[in-house]
């Protein structure tokens, strides 16, 4: 039976038939453009790094996105979620590893890392993702699937052994500096893992604002020497870091979540490969630094891998 969901289809020519399903193709769409703006806070973090430490910058960010999430909640109060007393704990997890965990190793991994070579990092999150999921949820990894994962993951060592690092400086391009920032991946998919439920239970943007606002108080003991940076942060700072917090954070968790109401955890994670890849177009628009050919060559290939991951079982007519 196909249901309302199923907007159109079409028959090859071995009496195959392809179904495409508008739910799908909209999440799909939504999580491109999460990754979007997520390879562009890479620039951003680059951009502020001269002007405030990694403390400073997480706890000014997330002050930016709670306040945000605190007064659309007053103003909407039909987005407030009805948490039950057992999901506390799982929001305080999932807001913990989300916020303090996540960003802070990953903007501290940037001060030895160039933007793209950074962005790499988080391409760890699908496989670890997939991991958890197989293990905690059950998700069975289909062959096509991990098939995906190891021509994306391909495409990832062309950029890091072959294109992104070219023309930055050893101290700034030194993957072996990239330890601790490995621990951000780790943490974002285990908050993916937990936040799943939630974001089945309610509504998407009431869920996503309490976590966020619950893993942004862990900062308050770093608020007095954030408030002390900000006080010399320069105009075009604050552009930066009210971008990286709505347009970088805000609004990229709020897609995020929505996905994992419709595709299971290990699909969503793939399309982390992409960040990378638009880490390299906006490190070209913005910075004025274009990768390599072979730094593109790389992630026309992430996009082959990420693209077979997505790709939907054939139906027969």
């Amino acid at each position: 039976m196909i249901t309302t969901d199923v907007i159109a289809s079409r028959r090859l020519s071995n009496g195959r038939l392809f179904v495409y399903d508008a739910g799908v193709n909209r999440t799909t769409a939504g999580l491109l453009v999460c990754v979007a703006l997520w390879g562009s806070v890479f620039i951003g973090v680059h951009e502020l790094l001269p002007e405030l430490d990694p403390a400073q910058m997480m706890t000014l960010r997330f002050g930016i996105v709670s306040l945000a999430f605190a007064v659309l909640l007053a103003l909407r109060p039909e987005m407030r979620p009805r948490v039950e007393r057992r999901e506390w704990l799982l929001i305080l997890a999932a807001g913990i590893a989300a916020v303090p965990i996540s960003q802070w190793t990953l903007i501290e991994g940037q001060r030895y890392l160039a933007p793209p070579i950074a962005a790499l990092v988080v391409t760890f999150a699908p496989a670890v993702a997939a991991v958890l999921a197989a293990t905690v949820q059950h998700e069975r990894i289909a062959g096509r699937a991990a098939a995906g994962f190891v021509i994306a993951l391909a495409g990832v060592a062309m950029i890091v052994v072959l294109g992104a690092g070219s023309g930055a400086t050893a101290e700034a391009s030194d993957p072996l500096r990239a330890g601790l920032a490995l621990l951000s991946p780790i943490a974002w998919a285990v908050y993916t893992l937990l936040s799943k439920p939630l974001a089945e239970r309610h509504h998407t943007t009431g869920i996503v604002g309490v976590m966020m606002i619950v893993g942004s108080l862990s900062l308050l003991p770093l608020l007095p020497h954030a408030l002390a940076g900000a006080a010399d942060l320069s105009t075009g700072g604050w552009g930066w870091l009210v971008f990286i917090a709505l347009g970088g954070s805000a609004g990229p968790y709020l897609l995020w979540s929505a996905s994992l109401r419709t595709m299971p955890v290990s699909r969503t994670a793939a399309f982390m490969y992409l960040v990378p890849v638009f880490a390299l177009v906006w490190t070209a628009l913005l910075l004025g630094d274009p990768p390599s050919a072979v730094a593109l060559g790389g992630g026309v290939v992430v996009l082959a891998g990420v693209a077979l991951t997505q790709t939907r079982a054939r139906v027969r007519a």
